[in-house]
């Protein structure tokens, strides 16, 4: 069934050598391999905003020497540029330095900005740090959003949606087999209709490999096929890549 899904990954550490994320190259083409034989069609390659100030021009290289290599690959995966951007309150104005600058990249050069908060975050940290993102002209995807389990105090989520923000959750988050905790705040999130996006947030092949495949079955499973269809490739083809209505 899923191999005749597709997804858009959005989140995942596949640029070679630059944070926690792949050691080799051959690593990310074997990485990039089994999520192609998942059913993802595209993927954001979203290294730590850490990775953009300490090793920025690696970064770079690295990213354009795995197109290159991507492109000799049997299989059609185009990747595009992004960057988890970490948030903290007392950090914001050198965020909001860094993306106005583009040493942080944007979502495909977008407006749209991959954020991360601390998992303990408070609601009010969130929307306000939110709220200075999106006075800078960005729109905040909240990274991971299942992780946050404080934001569904006080009603957190809805806030930041209000505010215009959009949520990401990881597709392994919804497998039966996970986290019960955070699996249970990601299938909330969904079935509350407040998620946009999945990630696979895959880091190596020996520590959270790209895993989609149960997350995408569940999804299928419980939303309508347009829901469904929109979270797992619908939106980022349209709000990051720019493709159709």
């Amino acid at each position: 069934m899923v191999n005749e899904l597709r997804m858009t990954d959005i989140h995942m550490h596949i640029i070679p050598g630059v944070d926690d994320g792949s050691f080799t190259m051959d690593m990310s083409k074997s990485m990039l391999f089994l999520s192609y034989v998942q059913g993802v069609r595209a993927v954001f390659a979203t290294p730590h905003s850490s990775a953009f100030l300490m090793y920025r021009d690696r970064v770079w290289e690295n990213y354009r020497i795995l197109k290159e290599e991507t492109k000799m690959a049997p299989f059609p995966l185009p990747i595009y540029l992004g960057c988890e951007v970490k948030c903290e309150s007392g950090g914001m104005e050198e965020t909001l330095d860094g993306l106005a600058s583009g040493l942080l990249p944007s979502m495909n050069g977008t407006r749209y900005v991959l954020t991360e908060f601390g998992t303990r975050v408070r609601p009010e940290e969130a929307v306000e740090m939110a709220s200075l993102l999106r006075a800078g002209g960005w729109i905040p995807i909240i990274a991971h959003a299942e992780r946050y389990l404080g934001l569904e105090d006080l009603d957190g989520d809805r806030k930041l949606l209000d505010l215009g923000c959009r949520l990401q959750i990881n597709a392994y988050s919804l497998e039966e087999d996970g986290s019960r905790e955070i699996s249970a705040r990601a299938r909330r999130l969904v079935l509350a209709g407040f998620v946009s996006y999945l990630g696979s947030d895959a880091h190596r092949m020996n520590h959270r490999p790209p895993s989609v495949e149960k997350g995408l079955r569940w999804l299928y499973a419980h939303c309508t096929r347009e829901e469904a269809d929109a979270i797992a490739f619908g939106n980022g083809e349209r709000e990051l890549l720019g493709r159709g209505k």
